[in-house]
Protein backbone atom coordinates (compact mmCIF):
# COMPACT_ATOMS: atom_id res chain seq x y z
CA UNK A 1 0.00 0.00 0.00
CA UNK A 2 2.96 2.28 1.05
CA UNK A 3 4.34 1.53 -2.11
CA UNK A 4 1.58 2.06 -4.16
CA UNK A 5 0.60 5.20 -2.52
CA UNK A 6 4.51 6.51 -3.38
CA UNK A 7 4.14 5.61 -7.25
CA UNK A 8 0.41 7.32 -7.22
CA UNK A 9 1.65 10.90 -5.48
CA UNK A 10 5.35 10.83 -7.72
CA UNK A 11 2.45 10.50 -10.74
CA UNK A 12 0.41 13.16 -8.92
CA UNK A 13 3.40 15.55 -8.75
CA UNK A 14 4.46 14.57 -12.30
CA UNK A 15 1.11 15.12 -13.75
CA UNK A 16 0.72 18.49 -11.79
CA UNK A 17 4.26 20.41 -13.03
CA UNK A 18 3.27 18.76 -16.47
CA UNK A 19 -0.54 21.42 -16.08
CA UNK A 20 1.95 24.51 -14.73
CA UNK A 21 5.11 24.00 -17.13
CA UNK A 22 3.41 23.33 -20.89
CA UNK A 23 3.22 26.59 -22.79
CA UNK A 24 0.39 24.61 -24.97
CA UNK A 25 -2.95 25.07 -23.53
CA UNK A 26 -3.87 21.54 -25.16
CA UNK A 27 -1.13 19.87 -23.28
CA UNK A 28 -1.80 20.99 -20.03
CA UNK A 29 -5.72 19.63 -20.19
CA UNK A 30 -4.18 16.42 -21.26
CA UNK A 31 -2.13 16.79 -17.74
CA UNK A 32 -4.68 17.71 -15.64
CA UNK A 33 -6.64 14.23 -17.18
CA UNK A 34 -4.03 12.74 -15.70
CA UNK A 35 -3.44 14.33 -12.42
CA UNK A 36 -7.34 13.91 -12.20
CA UNK A 37 -7.26 9.69 -12.95
CA UNK A 38 -4.09 9.75 -10.64
CA UNK A 39 -6.58 11.11 -7.87
CA UNK A 40 -9.29 8.94 -8.71
CA UNK A 41 -6.87 5.74 -7.64
CA UNK A 42 -5.83 7.30 -4.52
CA UNK A 43 -9.42 7.66 -3.71
CA UNK A 44 -9.66 4.33 -4.78
CA UNK A 45 -6.50 3.12 -2.15
CA UNK A 46 -8.38 5.01 0.57
CA UNK A 47 -11.65 2.70 -0.08
CA UNK A 48 -13.78 5.58 -1.34
CA UNK A 49 -15.75 3.93 -4.18
CA UNK A 50 -18.17 6.35 -4.61
CA UNK A 51 -15.72 9.53 -4.93
CA UNK A 52 -13.26 6.81 -7.07
CA UNK A 53 -16.39 6.56 -9.36
CA UNK A 54 -17.33 10.49 -9.61
CA UNK A 55 -13.65 11.42 -10.30
CA UNK A 56 -13.37 9.47 -13.32
CA UNK A 57 -16.94 9.98 -14.53
CA UNK A 58 -18.00 13.87 -13.42
CA UNK A 59 -14.09 15.79 -13.64
CA UNK A 60 -11.63 12.99 -15.54
CA UNK A 61 -14.80 12.24 -18.00
CA UNK A 62 -17.25 15.11 -18.88
CA UNK A 63 -15.54 18.19 -17.52
CA UNK A 64 -12.10 17.46 -18.96
CA UNK A 65 -13.60 16.85 -22.41
CA UNK A 66 -15.54 19.41 -22.22
CA UNK A 67 -12.53 21.98 -21.60
CA UNK A 68 -10.32 19.98 -24.45
CA UNK A 69 -13.90 20.56 -26.49
CA UNK A 70 -13.56 24.43 -25.54
CA UNK A 71 -9.35 24.42 -26.03
CA UNK A 72 -9.88 22.98 -29.55
CA UNK A 73 -13.09 25.09 -30.90
CA UNK A 74 -11.13 28.46 -29.32
CA UNK A 75 -7.66 28.11 -30.97
CA UNK A 76 -7.26 25.78 -33.68
CA UNK A 77 -3.67 26.53 -34.59
CA UNK A 78 -2.41 24.30 -32.15
CA UNK A 79 1.15 26.12 -32.95
CA UNK A 80 0.37 29.06 -30.24
CA UNK A 81 2.40 28.87 -27.48
CA UNK A 82 1.77 30.86 -24.50
CA UNK A 83 4.40 33.59 -22.37
CA UNK A 84 4.98 33.14 -19.44
CA UNK A 85 5.52 35.96 -17.25
CA UNK A 86 8.60 36.03 -15.01
CA UNK A 87 6.45 37.44 -11.57
CA UNK A 88 3.78 34.65 -12.21
CA UNK A 89 7.10 31.98 -10.77
CA UNK A 90 7.93 34.08 -8.02
CA UNK A 91 4.27 34.13 -7.69
CA UNK A 92 3.90 30.90 -7.43
CA UNK A 93 7.25 29.82 -5.73
CA UNK A 94 5.78 31.65 -2.50
CA UNK A 95 2.48 30.27 -2.85
CA UNK A 96 3.90 26.86 -2.60
CA UNK A 97 6.22 27.87 0.15
CA UNK A 98 3.08 28.47 2.09
CA UNK A 99 1.14 25.56 1.13
CA UNK A 100 4.11 23.57 2.27
CA UNK A 101 4.20 25.13 5.57
CA UNK A 102 0.68 24.40 5.63
CA UNK A 103 0.66 20.67 4.80
CA UNK A 104 3.77 20.27 7.25
CA UNK A 105 1.92 21.88 10.37
CA UNK A 106 -1.06 19.35 9.09
CA UNK A 107 1.47 16.16 8.68
CA UNK A 108 3.23 17.00 12.26
CA UNK A 109 -0.13 18.29 14.55
CA UNK A 110 -2.63 16.01 12.70
CA UNK A 111 -5.53 18.49 13.49
CA UNK A 112 -4.90 22.20 13.70
CA UNK A 113 -7.91 22.63 16.33
CA UNK A 114 -7.55 19.58 18.29
CA UNK A 115 -11.71 18.99 17.68
CA UNK A 116 -12.24 15.76 15.98
CA UNK A 117 -14.52 15.86 13.40
CA UNK A 118 -18.71 14.57 13.75
CA UNK A 119 -17.14 12.18 11.00
CA UNK A 120 -15.31 9.79 12.50
CA UNK A 121 -14.04 6.14 11.06
CA UNK A 122 -17.05 4.18 13.09
CA UNK A 123 -19.64 6.39 12.15
CA UNK A 124 -18.60 6.28 8.47
CA UNK A 125 -18.32 2.44 8.79
CA UNK A 126 -21.67 2.32 10.20
CA UNK A 127 -23.39 4.11 7.42
CA UNK A 128 -21.14 3.89 4.56
CA UNK A 129 -19.93 6.52 2.52
CA UNK A 130 -22.37 7.46 -0.07
CA UNK A 131 -24.99 7.18 2.26
CA UNK A 132 -23.21 10.08 4.71
CA UNK A 133 -22.25 11.94 1.50
CA UNK A 134 -25.99 12.03 0.00
CA UNK A 135 -27.17 13.30 3.36
CA UNK A 136 -25.06 16.10 3.46
CA UNK A 137 -25.21 16.97 0.36
CA UNK A 138 -28.80 17.65 -0.01
CA UNK A 139 -29.55 18.86 3.40
CA UNK A 140 -26.80 20.89 4.77
CA UNK A 141 -25.06 21.88 1.38
CA UNK A 142 -28.24 22.07 -0.66
CA UNK A 143 -28.10 25.61 -2.10
CA UNK A 144 -23.91 25.11 -2.81
CA UNK A 145 -25.08 22.25 -4.61
CA UNK A 146 -28.19 23.80 -6.29
CA UNK A 147 -26.13 27.20 -7.04
CA UNK A 148 -23.07 25.57 -8.57
CA UNK A 149 -25.44 23.24 -11.20
CA UNK A 150 -27.64 26.68 -12.44
CA UNK A 151 -23.99 27.93 -12.98
CA UNK A 152 -23.08 24.96 -14.89
CA UNK A 153 -26.31 25.69 -16.59
CA UNK A 154 -25.55 28.75 -17.57
CA UNK A 155 -22.23 28.35 -18.61
CA UNK A 156 -23.18 25.66 -20.97
CA UNK A 157 -26.01 27.52 -22.75
CA UNK A 158 -23.10 30.53 -23.09
CA UNK A 159 -20.67 28.50 -24.56
CA UNK A 160 -23.60 27.03 -27.29
CA UNK A 161 -24.42 30.79 -27.61
CA UNK A 162 -20.71 31.21 -28.25
CA UNK A 163 -19.46 28.77 -30.73
CA UNK A 164 -23.53 29.27 -32.72
CA UNK A 165 -22.35 32.86 -32.90
CA UNK A 166 -19.09 31.89 -33.69
CA UNK A 167 -20.31 29.84 -36.52
CA UNK A 168 -22.87 32.44 -38.56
Amino acid sequence: MVVAFAILAAWELVTAIGVMASRRPIYNALSLVANMLGLAVLFLLLNAQFLFAAQIIVYAGAVMVLFVFIIALLNPQMDITLSRPSMEWAYGLIFGVVFAGLILALVYNRDLTGIPGPFTPEVIDAFGNVQILGAVLYSRFLLPVEVTSVLLLVAAVGAVYLAARKIR
